[in-house]
């Protein structure tokens, strides 16, 4: 197993984002559930629920719901 590492900063609220070469080489996408472990100063990162998504599925759902009718209306 390779060894991945990056840094980031907190920003005044506290929030970082995960680095682009952590997320990749752990395959996090939006909306996985990650726990977070303390064990002293050290933390390590769990994912702990995958979020599978056909996003070719959503937008064609989202095109479905569309009508003649809202677009008449201005919706």
């Amino acid at each position: 197993m390779s060894k991945t590492a990056a840094t980031s900063k907190a920003s005044r609220k506290n929030q970082t984002t995960i680095p682009a070469r952590v997320r990749k080489a752990l395959r996090i996408a939006k909306g996985d559930t990650l726990l977070w472990t303390i064990n002293g100063d050290e933390v390590s990162i769990k994912i702990i629920g995958k979020v599978n998504v056909d996003w070719t599925k959503t937008s064609e759902m989202s095109l479905l719901e569309w009508t003649d009718k809202e677009e008449e209306v201005g919706l």
